[in-house]
Formats: structure tokens, C-alpha cells, sequence
């Protein structure tokens, strides 16, 4: 019976001290690749050159601007829905996602909005020094 017990205390341990790493602060780091952008029929295509761990995504432009999808390209080339955006955003406007993408894909469903989106930054998670 001591050895339940002991094995129990080693795994609530376990999990606090795995809990604790899931709620420290994550550092983003911009993501040093040239973005370029194809606009296709139904929006516009950012890609960059490899694939990375994408976490946040951020979308700068001017005015404001709704009523947009956003999709992440998969590892079989398909395009995965990530967000919805129906309200009215304004510039810098932050997307927490994650997907190991090399292609984001802004696409309209409907022009509405006194602006646009001129470009996007993407940011992975800083690795850690332990």
C-alpha cells in the first residue's frame, strides 16, 4: 500500500510541476522569413518560403475591415479553417493559432469596411533556455 502512495505523490508532483509549464508566459518571436502575397479569387494568399510552427498571427493594415476567414495550409497542401472574424477589426489585430504552415490564406466572404489588409506577421514561440 506504501508503494501506491508513493507512486501518487510522485504523480500529483508530476503534474504540477507539468501544469506550471503550461501556464508560464510563451515569448513570440517574429518569424524571419520573407512573406509574399498572391491575391487569389476569393482573398489573398501569404506564403513564406519553409514551413515553421506558426502560434500567433498579425495582421497589419489600415482602417477597418470585416467579414473575413482565415486559413492555414496543411501538410497536404489543403486548406485548413483556423478563424472567423464577423466584427470589425482594427490595426494590429492578433490571431492565436497553431499549425506548421508555410501559407496563410485571408479570404472575403463579403467587401465590407473603410480599409484593407496590407500584410500579415507570423511568430513562433521563443525556445527556451533551461
Amino acid at each position: 500500500m506504501t508503494k501506491l502512495n508513493h507512486l501518487f505523490l510522485i504523480l500529483i508532483c508530476l503534474s504540477i510541476t507539468g501544469c506550471a509549464q503550461l501556464f508560464s508566459e510563451q515569448v513570440y518571436v517574429l518569424v524571419d522569413q520573407e512573406i509574399s502575397q498572391k491575391p487569389v479569387f476569393s482573398g489573398v494568399i501569404y506564403s513564406i518560403p519553409e514551413k515553421v510552427s506558426v502560434r500567433k498571427i498579425v495582421l497589419l493594415g489600415r482602417g477597418k475591415v470585416q467579414n473575413f476567414d482565415v486559413y492555414v495550409r496543411d501538410k497536404r497542401m489543403n486548406w485548413k479553417f483556423v478563424k472567423e472574424v464577423q466584427r470589425a477589426i482594427e490595426f494590429p489585430f492578433e490571431m492565436f493559432v497553431a499549425a506548421n504552415t508555410d501559407a496563410i490564406k485571408i479570404a472575403h466572404r463579403s467587401v465590407t469596411g473603410k480599409g484593407r489588409i496590407e500584410t500579415i506577421q507570423l511568430y513562433t514561440i521563443a525556445e527556451k533556455d533551461e
